[in-house]
């Protein structure tokens, strides 16, 4: 969001704040880029945020083995922004499992698209995320408030002069109390299918236990014999993380189970 006083707040692209490597890396190293934790137990498919309005301008899928060049990005996004001081504003998020955008999409500030995963040049599970001023990496530290956390305690944060985003008193708001509003910013459908009855049956007490109303799960289409089966839902980001690691469970393969769509 545009701050009264000119400056840049961006919306955290995850819902957890967990700097693991900061504009350098933890051996020194230059970054260029903030990585987030997405690992939290046993899992690491996290929903993950447009940082501001803008539009989609580049988007990549993995080959499932390259990892140099953009290749080392894995699945990956990239938004760009209102122009910042007359320069262009871009931000990129990379090794994700999957991404629910397309190119020349607009999208909001706090809108789902994609989901966190171990694509391209990693070594576990995180979110490589770079904001990108007039074509040079900036930290992105500076354009975040101060909610974050450290992983270690030991990760870089601030270049001299660097610090986070100050928001204006003019600007504060009170938080809501509606959960309701927060919950619509976060609603996907999500494809599944086709199934054969058993494992359909298996996502159906699954929706049962995950308390999902018929309005928010469906059978989508049922073939002429009664076996394939399709299921769809239109759910939170976490539940429909929840439904995919049923899916990973389940072993069903991509061409099973469909990416998230918005």
């Amino acid at each position: 969001m545009r701050l009264s006083n000119g400056e840049v707040l961006l919306h955290w692209p995850l819902d957890i704040h967990v700097l693991t490597q900061g504009w350098y890396y933890n051996d020194g190293s230059l970054h260029q880029a903030v990585d987030l934790r997405t690992q939290i137990d046993n899992m690491y498919i996290r929903p993950v945020y447009a940082a501001e309005d803008g539009t989609v301008d580049q988007t990549q899928d993995w080959d499932g083995h390259t990892r140099t060049g953009m290749q080392s990005y894995g699945n990956m996004v990239r938004i760009r922004h209102a122009p910042y001081k007359g320069s262009v504003l871009q931000t990129r998020y990379a090794h994700l499992s999957s991404y629910c955008v397309k190119y020349g999409q607009r999208v909001k500030e706090g809108e789902i698209i994609g989901y966190s995963g171990v694509t391209g040049n990693v070594f576990g599970a995180h979110l490589h995320f770079e904001v990108i001023l007039g074509g040079k990496r900036t930290n992105p530290l500076t354009w975040l408030d101060n909610d974050y956390t450290l992983a270690t305690g030991r990760e870089y944060q601030f270049n001299k002069g660097e610090h986070s985003v100050v928001v204006p008193e003019a600007d504060k708001q009170t938080p809501s109390t509606d959960t309701t509003a927060n919950e619509a910013k976060t609603v996907q459908a999500i494809l599944i299918g086709p199934l054969d009855a058993q494992t359909a049956a298996y996502f159906d007490d699954a929706a049962k236990t995950m308390q999902l109303g018929a309005d928010r799960y469906c059978a989508l289409a049922v073939d002429a014999e009664g076996k394939a089966v399709m299921r769809c839902a239109t759910l939170s980001g976490m539940d429909a993380v929840k439904l995919y690691q049923i899916a990973q469970a389940q072993g069903l393969k991509e061409e099973y189970f469909s990416k998230f769509v918005g």
